[in-house]
């Protein structure tokens, strides 16, 4: 299993959300977050008083997957989420090694992303 974590453009949250279920891929989380650095468009930055940086409002979109739908994943993610201009983004990949569904005690990959069906 797989951890993928991209940091994308808010404005392009809904289409790589779309393009992930339109895949099957139905599981994610979604945060808010502030991205400081060579991230953020210098367009679209904003000043923050309270950490008296430019920021970008950006998106932290997780996404588990068995491994052998990491490269899916993350094609998908590039595919909707790319404008090419600075800020689009990055996206990470990290090993799981564990995984435990609170509710049903079931281990490893048997419940990850359930609802997708086979294409």
């Amino acid at each position: 299993m797989n951890e993928i974590k991209a940091f994308i453009r808010k404005r392009k949250a809904e289409e790589v959300i779309d393009g992930l279920e339109a895949q099957g891929f139905c599981c994610m989380t979604l945060m808010d977050v502030m991205g400081l650095g060579r991230m953020s468009d210098p367009q679209k930055a904003q000043l923050s008083i309270s950490i008296a940086e430019r920021f970008s409002n950006i998106i932290k979109l997780v996404v588990v997957c068995e491994e052998k739908h990491t490269d899916q994943v993350i094609d998908i993610i590039r595919n909707h989420a790319r404008s090419g201009q600075p800020g689009d983004g990055i996206i990470y990949v990290t090993p799981v090694s564990q995984s435990v569904h609170i509710r049903s005690g079931k281990t490893g990959g048997d419940f990850l992303q359930s609802e997708r069906h086979t294409h």
